[in-house]
This record gives structure tokens, C-alpha cells and sequence, in this order.
């Protein structure tokens, strides 16, 4: 007995389980997270879920299910700093099997970080520099250790995928050829949270702003894959192809002072700090996929280069995320 409890001691203390000592621990998970629908669909709809989904908390739906062969339970955190941290914690709170957090999405990109490409930060700041809070040191080795292998995941063709829920297999399958350029994996740098206060979600407004994943199973037929330029899909999404785009590039927040190449800062966002606070406050591991969704090395073509690009970005994160998970004990 006395074994038992001191086993359970230790593995709280190293932010493996949230488990009372004493008791049955939960068989281990990983959280994963975004920001809005678009940065989770690619690892929801390849989970393999279990019974009676999903689980509500203060009206947050996340998934449980296995994902590359690990437990995972997945969920939109929100578009703001504060609505994130909350959410991460309320997670955190509810499932003790957690033994890591995972967040991917999409960020803004400068100096080696190239459109397409996916960071992930050793460490992020959310008062420009100030402050640095740093990964931890396992999820890390776990991140360079299996850098080639999710490169080799990383795809070039953006799908146009902010449309409401039940549009996604129809606005997936229209792509766009990025930039004549394989994306690759940068490990390493600093990231950097700015913004985002404002920021409300709306379910109203589908994968770009809802507050849940789109339901599993709740999409159109896909179409063949019609490929654009990159100046064609801007102009459909802009024009109003796209649903919600109009709306989302009245109220988006612009790029803020990292988004140049000159800047100390991989990867920007508005999200990824306030998560890895909650996490670290519960000493649970953390770490961050960000697609580079909107750079400023051809001058700013913000929103339009979000809009056409945000959905490339969100999946490849997902896909390097998907390989970390497969990794980590």
C-alpha cells in the first residue's frame, strides 16, 4: 500500500496524473486543443470516438476517442486569451488522464517560418518579451526527435474551409497551390500571444468562429478537388464564395508588432500562452503545433492571405501534432 501511494505522489508531482493518491488512475490521455473549428476537424474526423459523444462542460463540447493510437480528448478552447486559459482548466479539472496538452492552430509567421510551414516554440511570451514561459523539457525531446517524420506529413494545397459545419466536405475540396514551396517543420524559437481580448465565438458562424468542433458526420459530399491560384481563391472568398469571410475580416484583429521579418518571434497568436499558463499551473506538460497561416514577406495581404491559408496551416499543425501524440509516453 505504502508502494502504491507513494507512486501515485510521484507521478502527480511530475504532472503525469491529477489522480488522489490512493486511487485508480485514469487510463492516460491527451488534451488537444484549438481555437476555432478548422483547427481540430483534421485530427476529429480521423478519431475514433467513443460512445455517447460529445461530453458538455459549461456548453464546450469535446470528443474522447483514440487518435494514432493514443487516448485523446479534443475541443475548441475559444479565439480569446481569457476564454482559453478557462477553458483549458476546465478540461484539466474534468479528466485526470490527462498527460499533456497539446494545442495546434494557425499563427502568424516571420523570419524562418514560412507560409505553410508549422513551429513549434520552446518557449512563449504573452507581454512582448517581458516574460517567456518555457515547454516542457519531455514533450520538447518528443518534438525534435520526430521533426522529419512530420515534415514528411505536411501538405501544399489549402482548402477554402471556412464555411459553415455543413458545407466542410464541399469547401475542403477547393484548393488552393500555396506557394510553389514544400513546408517543413521549424523546432525551436519563440513564440508570441498578443490580442484577441475582443474575441467572441459564435456557433452561428461555422468553422472559422464557432465555439465547438463541427459535429463528426455532419458534412456535405465533397467534391472533386478544383485547383486555384492563390489570387483566385482570395478573390472567391473575399467576394463572398465563402460565407463568413466578409465577416471575419471586419472584426479579426490585425497582424500586431511581431508580423515582420525582423522579429524576434516564430510564431504570433492570441491563444497559445493562456493555455500553456493553465497547463503549467496544473504541472501538466505542454506544447504548441502553430501553422503559419499569414507572413509579411510580400507585403501585407492581410486578410486575404489568412483567409485563403488558414486551412492549410490548421491542417498541417494538426498532421505534426498527430505524430507527436503517437510518440509520447
Amino acid at each position: 500500500m505504502r508502494t502504491r501511494v507513494l507512486l501515485a505522489a510521484v507521478l502527480v508531482a511530475a504532472g503525469l496524473s491529477t489522480v488522489p493518491a490512493g486511487a485508480a488512475p485514469s487510463k492516460a490521455c491527451v488534451l488537444l486543443l484549438g481555437s476555432y473549428p478548422a483547427e481540430v476537424s483534421a485530427n476529429l474526423a480521423l478519431m475514433h470516438l467513443d460512445p455517447h459523444q460529445p461530453t458538455t462542460l459549461a456548453t464546450h463540447d469535446f470528443y474522447s476517442g483514440t487518435l494514432a493510437g493514443r487516448r485523446v480528448v479534443t475541443g475548441i478552447a475559444g479565439p480569446s486569451p481569457a476564454l482559453t486559459k478557462a477553458t483549458t482548466t476546465l478540461a484539466l479539472k474534468h479528466w485526470s488522464c490527462v498527460t499533456a496538452v497539446v494545442f495546434t492552430g494557425t499563427a502568424g509567421g516571420a523570419g524562418r517560418a514560412k507560409l505553410g510551414d508549422v513551429t513549434v516554440p520552446s518557449r512563449w511570451t504573452g507581454d512582448e518579451g517581458k516574460h517567456y514561459a518555457t515547454i516542457d523539457a519531455r514533450a520538447f525531446a518528443v518534438a525534435r526527435r520526430t521533426a522529419a517524420q512530420a515534415a514528411r506529413e505536411l501538405g501544399s494545397l489549402a482548402a477554402i474551409n471556412d464555411g459553415p459545419c455543413f458545407c466542410e466536405g464541399l469547401v475542403n475540396s477547393l484548393k488552393a497551390v500555396p506557394l510553389g514551396r514544400t513546408p517543413g517543420l521549424v523546432v525551436g524559437g519563440n513564440g508570441a500571444t498578443f490580442g484577441g481580448d475582443s474575441l467572441a465565438c459564435d456557433d452561428r458562424e461555422g468553422m472559422l468562429a464557432g465555439c465547438n468542433p463541427c459535429p463528426p458526420g455532419s458534412t456535405g459530399p465533397a467534391l472533386s478537388t478544383l485547383a486555384l491560384t492563390p489570387a483566385a481563391a482570395s478573390r472567391a472568398a473575399l467576394g463572398g464564395l465563402v460565407p463568413n469571410a466578409q465577416a471575419l475580416s471586419r472584426r479579426a484583429p490585425q497582424p500586431g508588432p511581431f508580423g515582420n521579418s525582423s522579429t524576434p518571434y516564430v510564431a504570433d497568436d492570441m491563444q497559445t500562452t493562456a493555455s500553456l499558463e493553465a497547463a503549467h499551473a496544473r504541472h501538466v506538460p505542454f506544447i504548441a503545433f502553430r501553422g503559419i497561416s499569414d507572413t509579411t514577406d510580400v507585403g501585407d495581404l492581410w486578410p486575404a492571405e489568412y483567409l485563403v491559408y488558414q486551412g492549410l496551416a490548421a491542417d498541417n499543425a494538426a498532421a505534426a501534432a498527430r505524430v507527436w501524440i503517437a510518440a509520447w509516453r
